[in-house]
């Protein structure tokens, strides 16, 4: 199999995910990146650690704690160097983040190192570097370190390292807390007590001390500073006597939760955002319900909060389907989302996000400029789980610079990487560096060859895109295809793309190929190429691997035979001929095989592993650079599943551990450098590895049930 090494890993919580790694020069990895990986990286972003949604856009750390944004732009506060509105999220920087903030069109957070960075609008100081200029690209906050930071419409606090609370930006209400009516363009310290947490609304702020009293301070006019009035205060005022956990702003309310889990709410409620069954205004605390809860998290004019229970529950304005009931009707009283449990919850200026304890992303709500990170611009009025957070992947297939995966979840087939040759599937020519779907099909398998894809739908129909020049796609022709064409009208249960051939195997248990046949790829007993699929031999097959120039395949009687190029021994018959028809290979019987570009390693039945042809780069894995023309078993017990790259080898073992072995020049062995092995190595110490697949210098697996 001509692939990149892709591999599948096993959750707990029984999900699958994709990770790659190794030469990445056009995005091959699926990471979004063109950076060379040597060690395996999570493709598609699958799970995340935290939300936060602002007025039109929003941000989020990736639990790799990578940090990624989308949405309005027109300030800089996505922070990917330009002004352009951004509907699928894009990765900010390579640096890892802490916390983020999203507020009116400005975001901050922190990162690994506990420094502050801002980016997004600036007119009235609300990054704090010290200047009115709009950045964006994230910028840092003086030298201090930081543990917490938030957001509000035009300013912005945070507490430091040092339990000190410091504000900066807009203050025409007093919000900075004691600074005056001034704007402040750089950090303002917010008297001389210690603080635990923070928030900001639009004109107001407020925190927890270290005592766990709330004070808030800042605009009043609807009662949202709590203290019983409507009276504006440019300074801290205490709330009551109680301990809190948690608060958070709105634009003009207020919601907190005490440490007996109950929750309260403040301030304007035109809309029903307190959740207290009615509209009218509250200049002090009352409380949500009766129910006890874990968080809560107050929007523009709408509140979420999970309970205790893990159910997600939201309240107040409705008009984008901001609830997220499916309605766009606004609610006086918190009404749940959905029927799932919920870790983290963020609601913004008219859109909502959430993390499923699964930890993959809903949102919905507004959508006029993509904040919902789903690729579109149309609202959704109930939480639509964001399709490039695919979690589950049942099918992987690497090519020599692209790959592609099938969706366990619904069956969607998406590929990335190189596409001069349209490979990728999406109807261009253009490099892919993160997943892009292929058209609206449901799908079972993908493969990836030379420059070409080809997969099978559900409906058992074959389908390939991408490079021609040899007939590989099968379709009659040797005219590329930018987007998938079919292969005849019968039905097929497998299919493997080689360099410029391709092998299948029909639902009657057929073989058939296609392509390339200088060397005797197709094993019809002739080197005259193909664009039609011509059967192999007049027997039944059960497993077939299409390599470099030859190809391997094994009977329903468990018998492996090859044929094709042999120049480094490769067909494993002894030889170092070209082979135009099936060779047998010894009399064992074997599971199954992998042809790389040049070398074959296949599984018995005993599942003892077997490596043969060339090995320049140790790819045989039996400790040499020695040329094998027969089969070499490789040591380390036994084994489920092999797939031969470029010059590397990956493989599972019956323990679930991925080994690899062979070239690493682009880090495609998984172990952080860039030395190859003469012998297998293993990634990692993770052992819930389900599939593998070795391209031409990069590698995908599954980790998965």
């Amino acid at each position: 199999m001509l692939a990149a090494a892709l591999a599948l890993l096993t959750s707990g919580c029984g999900f699958t995910s994709l990770w790659a790694w190794g030469l990445n020069s056009s995005g091959q990895v699926g990471d979004g990146t063109a950076v060379n990986r040597s060690t395996p990286v999570q493709v598609g972003g699958v799970t995340w650690k935290s939300l936060s949604a602002g007025l039109d856009h929003t941000c989020g750390i990736r639990v790799d704690n990578r940090l990624w944004c989308w949405g309005a732009n027109n300030t800089g506060q996505v922070g990917d160097g330009t002004t352009a509105d951004r509907v699928n999220p894009v990765q900010i920087g390579t640096s890892t983040w802490k916390t983020v903030a999203a507020g009116g069109n400005h975001t901050c957070g922190i990162r690994g190192d506990d420094t502050v960075w801002c980016w997004g609008k600036n007119g009235l100081g609300q990054l704090g570097d010290g200047t009115a200029t709009n950045r964006s690209s994230p910028v840092q906050i003086g030298t201090s370190t930081w543990k917490t930071i938030s957001v509000g419409r035009n300013h912005t606090c945070a507490i430091g390292s040092d339990d000190t609370l410091w504000c900066w930006g807009s203050n025409p209400y007093g919000q900075l807390g004691g600074s005056g009516n001034g704007n402040e363009y750089s950090p303002f310290q917010v008297g001389t007590s210690t603080w635990k947490a923070v928030d900001t609304g639009w004109n107001h702020s407020c925190g927890i001390r270290t005592n766990n009293l709330l004070w808030c301070w800042g605009a009043n006019n609807t009662g949202q500073v709590g203290d019983g009035t409507t009276v504006g205060r440019v300074n801290p005022v205490q709330i009551g006597t109680a301990s809190w956990k948690n608060v958070s702003l709105g634009a003009s309310h207020t919601c907190g939760i005490r440490h007996d889990d109950t929750s309260w709410c403040w301030g304007y409620n035109g809309l029903g955002q307190l959740g207290d069954g009615t509209t009218v205004d509250r200049s002090s605390p009352v409380q949500v319900g009766t129910v006890t809860w874990k968080s809560v998290d107050a929007g523009l004019y709408d509140t979420c909060a999970i309970g205790n229970d893990d159910a997600l529950w939201c309240w107040g304005s409705n008009g984008w389907g901001t609830i997220g009931d499916g309605t766009v009707e606004d609610r006086l009283s918190p009404v749940q989302v959905g029927a799932g449990t919920w870790k983290a919850i963020s609601a913004g200026g008219g859109q909502t996000c959430a993390v499923a304890s699964d930890r993959t992303r809903s949102c919905w709500g507004k959508n006029d400029y993509g904040q919902l990170g789903d690729g579109t611009t149309t609202n959704k009025t109930s939480p639509v789980r964001i399709a490039g957070d695919l979690a589950n992947w049942t099918s992987i297939g690497a090519g020599q610079d692209h790959a592609c995966g099938i969706a366990n979840t619904d069956s969607t087939l998406w590929c990335w990487g190189a596409n001069a040759d349209g490979q990728v599937g999406d109807g261009t020519t253009t490099d892919a560096v993160a997943p892009v779907r292929v058209d609206r099909s449901a799908w079972k398998s993908v493969t990836g060859g030379g420059r070409h894809t080809c997969a099978i739908r559900n409906d058992g129909t074959l389908w390939c895109w991408g490079s021609n020049r040899s007939g590989q796609l099968g379709d009659g022709t040797t005219s590329p295809a930018l987007d998938p064409v079919q292969v005849g009208v019968a039905t097929w249960k497998a299919v493997d793309a080689g360099s410029d051939h391709t092998c299948a195997i029909r639902n009657d248990d057929t073989l058939w190929c296609w392509g390339d046949n200088g060397r005797g790829a197709l094993g019809n007993g002739t080197a005259a190429p193909s664009s039609d699929p011509v059967q192999v031999g007049a027997t039944t097959w059960k497993a077939v691997s299409a390599g470099g120039g030859h190809t391997c395949a094994i009977r329903s009687d468990d018998l492996l035979w090859c044929w094709g190029a042999n120049d480094q021994g490769q067909v494993g018959n002894n030889a170092t001929a070209d082979r135009f028809t099936p060779q047998q290979i010894g009399v064992a019987t074997w599971k199954s095989v992998s042809a790389g570009a040049a070398h074959t390693c296949a599984v018995r039945t005993a599942n003892t592993l077997w490596c043969w042809g060339d090995n320049a780069a140790g790819q045989l894995g039996d400790g040499t650079t020695t040329d094998r023309a027969v089969p070499t078993q490789i040591p380390l017990n036994t084994w489920t599943a092999v797939s031969s790259g470029g010059g590397h080898t990956c493989a599972i073992r019956n323990d679930a551990t991925l080994w690899c072995w062979g070239a690493n020049n682009a880090g495609q062995l998984g172990d952080g450098t860039t030395t190859s092995h003469l012998t297998p190595f293993q990634v990692g110490a993770l052992n819930t590895w389900s599939s593998v697949d070795a391209g031409g210098t990069h590698v995908l697996a599954l980790l998965g049930a």
